[in-house]
């Protein structure tokens, strides 16, 4: 007996050290696609390097769920850039037909080629569900291209790519 639980205590041990985590079995994968416009953005330069800049930012649009479902995507956050590259953050809600919101929080990297437009990538995690999304936990990645550059006429559309998986605990 002793041995089975000295067994079962190294395996948990060295699955968590080498970064596999036990994954739950009522786990819903999630897969959708952001269309994205900006709303608002704030730049405040910071004249430690060229072009060199913090902020804020809003962004509304839509997310289309692989399976079909649609919802209103608002985000609002903060920018850390030098040269159109940094990092950021933010807090995202995605509000359902039927009422129902899930809020996250997220972190990332934006990169900023010479002559092409930026692209993103980063993280998050569920941190508040309303209606059918009550209790929800969970965590995201995601990556998107600029559709078009931020300047007078266009304002930086974006299309990101989300994968997330989550539980709900009522």
């Amino acid at each position: 007996m002793k041995k089975i639980f000295f067994l079962y205590l190294l395996a948990v041990v060295v699955s968590f050290t080498l970064g596999f985590y036990p994954v739950d079995a009522n786990a819903e994968d999630v897969e959708y696609q952001l269309l994205t416009y900006l709303v608002r953005v704030d730049f405040i330069p910071v004249p430690d390097v060229d072009k060199h800049a913090i902020g804020i930012f809003e962004r509304r649009g839509v997310a289309i769920f692989k399976n079909g479902e649609t919802a209103a995507y608002h985000t609002r956050g903060t920018w850390d850039f030098i040269d159109g590259n940094g990092q950021f953050t933010g807090y995202t809600t995605l509000t359902y037909k039927d009422g129902s919101m899930t809020i996250s929080k997220y972190s990332g990297n934006q990169i900023q080629e010479s002559g092409k437009l930026a692209s993103m990538e980063g993280n998050g995690e569920y941190i508040k569900g309303t209606g059918k999304y009550e209790g929800i936990q969970g965590n995201l990645s995601f990556s998107g291209d600029y559709v078009t550059p931020y300047g007078k006429e266009t304002k930086g559309d974006v299309v990101v790519k989300a994968k997330g998986s989550y539980t709900l605990s009522k």
